[in-house]
């Protein structure tokens, strides 16, 4: 059945480098009945124009050969948070490499088309987007408001099962769940969809609801199937590589990590985790090659930061530490180089300053020059102060440092935190937690996330970590606003797994405090200690 459209009062923005098409998809539009037509060519300030205007549908071109390509521009309107759940974006590219099609699925525009296109493929194309934004729209529009409750009970009532856009009203339901943590009820909607007719990515969305429940194998099993029938779900890697982490199991994580690279090179996120994954099981040449695809990739990219400038000169101070005598030197002159670069390009940022001689520090300390060390260390001191602020630099190191040394079996934990369990061990866990309190009550706030991070991995049960851990990201990013998102993250990570355990009485009341704190206006919490560490 053909849905009929009234185009007369949607707005549309088109963006390309080429005149010819910007004029000939004009044509086509004002043709079809769009009555506001707006036309530009791409580059860096187009944000500005979406930014300022209302529009239904923007149209980007993707072509290789443009300095300021429709995927940056798409990826960064994303990462700015400027796409509307009103607005529909389709992108047209010209690049039709996997890695590039696979990439741009990653970003998730609402249509994908590869040049060359015929006119009447685009027609029907927008046809199909504008009816199924039109019988959406009032589901959308509540997400816009932020109603999500509203738009949960919308996307039940406003449609039939038997209308066409009715599974996909169920799959922004689900969705919708996930975002509220409300794992159950957005698994009964995915297992619903799923099982209808084994469609992809309603079974994506059903191990990821298996993975926040602790249902471990069930995520595995399901995964598996989803990747022997679309090894191109590229995505379904990622998760994969989160449940095997999950599950104490991190060479086959790193694994799943590499065979999503492998295919799909060019997310700078997936290169970071796969970084901090091969660091945290003493694969140095892989770390490496990741930190350095991923400030390769950023020069480009809306996402280009220090960080990975800084986890490099990390995996290079830990290749001073294990490697020969002979190359210590050339390694040396590799690190100073990288820092220095890092110091040049963000400037401006005052905790990169300070990150910069911290690792600075913690490379002299490698090399066995505490006096270097020592002046490092004071030079961060004065950059902190200079801030103004409060900088817990234990912690910020920690940080830099993958937060625990490389994964190695070791016979025996000491109390230096750079020995890392090799097997499950409960008891040296609860040993282990116990050096992270003394830590904690001794105001050393990064040792103590060393010491509770051991913990976790010398015992994945061990909820008294966990909660610890979720308690100093807590107060990590009251105490940290610039850096306040990412420790949230965190938080909710630590949350998330002792959410899955059975609990005492005095660690349920904790999780519980700990949750309705999070809940609270973060600048308004209790300064100092929020809650008395578990041992």
């Amino acid at each position: 059945m053909v849905v009929s459209v009234d185009y007369s009062n949607k707005s549309v923005l088109l963006i390309d480098s080429s005149s010819n098409l910007r004029a000939t998809v004009k044509s086509l539009l004002q043709n079809m009945g769009f009555s506001s037509v707006t036309t530009i060519s791409i580059s860096s300030q187009v944000l500005e124009v979406v930014i300022s205007g209302d529009f239904d549908i923007i149209l980007i071109g993707h072509n290789i050969h443009d300095s300021y390509s429709g995927l940056q521009l798409l990826e960064e309107a994303r990462y700015k948070g400027l796409i509307k759940p009103t607005c529909a974006w389709v992108l047209m590219t010209s690049d039709a490499s996997q890695q590039s099609v696979l990439f741009a699925i990653e970003i998730q525009p609402d249509e994908l088309l590869t040049k060359p296109f015929t006119l009447d493929s685009l027609s029907r194309r927008i046809h199909q987007l504008c009816a199924r934004r039109s019988a959406l729209e009032p589901i959308q529009r509540a997400i816009e408001r932020k109603a999500i409750n509203r738009a949960v009970t919308l996307c039940d009532s406003l449609l039939k099962p038997s209308d066409g856009c009715y599974s996909k009203a169920q799959m922004i339901k689900g969705r919708l769940l996930l975002d509220q943590n409300k794992y159950l009820d957005a698994k009964a909607v995915f297992e619903t969809l799923y099982w209808a007719g084994k469609a992809l990515l309603p079974g994506y969305h059903l191990a990821e609801c298996h993975y926040h429940l602790g249902e471990f194998e069930s995520a595995q099993q399901l995964l598996k199937g989803l990747l022997t029938q679309h090894p191109l779900l590229i995505p379904a890697y990622d998760l994969q590589a989160r449940v095997f982490e999950a599950s104490g199991d991190l060479d086959s994580s790193k694994k799943a990590l590499q065979t999503a690279v492998s295919q799909s090179p060019l997310s700078i996120p997936r290169q970071m985790e796969l970084g901090r994954l091969s660091v945290r099981t003493n694969d140095l040449l892989q770390a490496e090659k990741a930190y350095r695809r991923s400030i390769h990739l950023g020069e480009s990219s809306c996402l280009d930061s220090a960080t990975p400038y800084l986890k490099l000169a990390n995996v290079q101070r830990l290749q001073i530490e294990q490697g020969p005598e002979a190359q210590k030197k050339d390694i040396l002159s590799q690190v100073e180089a990288l820092l220095e670069k890092a110091g040049q390009r963000f400037q401006r940022d005052a905790d990169v300053r300070i990150q910069v001689q911290l690792l600075r520090a913690k490379v002299h300390e490698t090399l066995g020059d505490a006096d270097e060390a020592q002046r490092c260390y004071e030079r961060a001191l004065q950059h902190a102060e200079l801030r103004g602020v409060n900088v817990d630099l234990d912690s910020m190191c920690a940080e830099m440092l993958d937060q625990m040394a490389p994964v190695a079996p070791k016979a025996v934990v000491s109390e230096s935190a750079d020995s890392a369990p090799g097997k499950l061990d409960p008891a040296m866990s609860a040993k282990v937690n116990r050096i992270g309190v003394r830590n904690y009550l001794a105001d050393k706030q990064g040792q103590a996330i060393r010491y509770f991070t051991l913990a976790f991995e010398y015992d994945p049960k061990n909820i008294r970590a966990l909660l610890n851990l979720a308690q100093l990201f807590l107060e990590a990013a009251r105490d940290t606003p610039s850096r306040r998102e990412e420790r949230l993250k965190m938080y909710i990570r630590y949350v998330r797994l002792a959410e899955r355990l059975s609990v005492t009485a005095d660690e349920k009341r904790k999780l519980e405090q700990l949750q309705a704190f999070a809940s609270q206006e973060l600048d308004r919490l209790p300064q100092g200690a929020l809650l008395p560490l578990l041992k």
